[in-house]
């Protein structure tokens, strides 16, 4: 019998809390079999009332690793549960940086509150972070990271180090950085390498340049692809001056890549980004998220409707024209979705830009013309299969090898202008893409039908 995997156990021990909280039975003893990881899977499954019963089992340093990890929609129902003293406890015991996006994600009275109750070493502390907005490397950054003087020995270094190490007084040990008397960045060192390297050495003669720093305003997005990009453990942050204020750690920057591509697909979908988890979402937030973009879509669904009407007098000239409008819409909605998606990709990644905007046309002018003659005598066939008429399958043959390539063009090249003006390209998403190629595809069709036919 093969052994119960991992994530299949500590998810059915999650379920079963979920119903022993349903069936009102002592959970204490539950609660202490399951990690602190699988806790939010929990509290966005139970009823809001039942939430409170659960937090108040938990020991304070399993709440203080939970809370932060909350999004907001359910914290503020827990946060309501939490006695006064408790709250303070466990948001002392919590790590500057997560401290930071704990008072992020609450309501401005209860920021305020909270920032009132803390003590004043705690609040200088987290302070500098606040300063921040939570979308950029300087509020994802945390600032307990450990810094000495670039004139230091080795020797001192490495006792001050281990002794603060040992009182846990760092959030992120893996580098040491060095600073000038003015607090710049002057250069890192592996803290292994530094265990390695002779004590009477200074710090200076042994650091060498970080690959990369990010300033605090830069968008934690872009500080995700640095950190990718050269396999960084920790991003320095330093401000214009060069003064070093903090590093981002590779542990913030996975969620932050698992929070963007969360909403970039929302955004594909023409949804808009809703913060809370499904089951824990309101009724009337997820109505209101997509509610406007389904209206704008029909709006243009209206403009393709009138194309059609246009050329009513073709249609009812030959009646088969009409039953490849289909056929006609998906393709070339599919087709520009599947452009529009790889340069979107791209530009998350940094791998394209506007200055790639003649490679793209070129190649999505091969990519789209082989296509269009791949998929021209497959149609042709089938059309002529299904209407017997010569004229309305070379039409409908022409006229897809035609739409292909405008739609694939436009697919390329929409995102790379929408990002120039500084709007998330996602935004240009599947829905809208395909809703556009229906109403330039038809145009097309039609008109090829009218040059033929005629």
């Amino acid at each position: 019998m093969k052994p119960m995997k991992v994530e299949t156990k500590a998810k059915l021990e999650a379920e079963e809390i979920i119903e022993r909280i349903e069936a009102d039975e002592d959970l204490r003893l539950l609660v202490s079999r399951i990690s602190p990881e699988d806790l939010p899977y929990i509290l966005e499954r139970i009823p809001r009332e039942d939430r409170g019963r659960l937090i108040r089992l938990l020991p304070e340093e399993v709440a203080g690793k939970i809370l932060p990890r909350l999004p907001s929609e359910i914290l503020e129902s827990i946060i309501q549960e939490i006695d006064r003293e408790r709250l303070i406890k466990i948001a002392v015991s919590l790590p500057a940086d997560e401290l930071s996006d704990l008072l992020n994600k609450l309501p401005i009275h209860w920021k305020k509150r909270l920032s009132k109750w803390l003590p004043s070493w705690k609040l200088e502390e987290v302070k500098p972070l606040l300063a921040y907005p939570p979308d950029t490397a300087g509020g994802l950054m945390t600032n307990r990271i450990p810094i000495f003087f670039e004139n230091l020995e080795i020797d001192r270094v490495v006792k001050e180090f281990t002794v603060r190490l040992r009182f846990d007084e760092y959030d992120t040990s893996h580098y040491i950085y060095a600073v000038d008397s003015k607090e710049r960045l002057k250069g890192v060192i592996p803290s292994r390498e530094l265990l390695l390297t002779p004590r009477d050495k200074k710090l200076k003669e042994v650091v060498t340049q970080p690959r990369a720093v990010v300033k605090p305003a830069t968008d934690q997005e872009e500080a995700a692809r640095i950190v990718a990009r050269y396999d960084l453990i920790e991003l320095p942050v330093v401000d214009d001056e060069g003064k070093l204020l903090g590093a981002i750690t590779v542990d913030d920057v996975i969620d932050v890549i698992v929070r963007e591509s969360s909403e970039d697909l929302l955004k594909l979908a023409a949804t808009v980004k809703v913060t809370a988890p499904y089951l824990a979402a309101k009724i009337t937030d997820l109505v209101k998220k997509r509610v406007l973009w389904l209206l704008m879509l029909c709006l243009v669904e209206v403009v393709v409707a009138f194309i059609i009407s246009c050329f009513e007098k073709v249609i009812s000239a030959t009646i088969a024209l009409a039953f490849f409008i289909p056929l006609i819409s998906s393709t070339g909605g599919n087709s520009g979705v599947q452009t529009s998606t790889l340069v979107i990709r791209g530009l998350a990644t940094g791998e394209l830009g506007l200055r790639d905007l003649l490679r793209i046309l070129v190649k999505e002018s091969l990519v789209s013309t082989l296509l269009g003659l791949l998929i021209s005598p497959f149609l042709f066939a089938l059309s002529f299969a299904v209407t017997f008429q010569f004229w309305v399958s070379l039409v409908l043959a022409l006229a897809i090898i035609i739409i292909i390539f405008v739609v694939n063009l436009m697919g390329g090249v929409l995102p790379l202008f929408v990002a120039r003006i500084g709007i998330d390209p996602a935004t240009i998403s599947a829905p809208l893409v395909t809703t556009v190629a229906d109403a330039i595809g038809l145009t097309i069709y039609f008109l090829v039908a009218i040059l033929i036919l005629s």
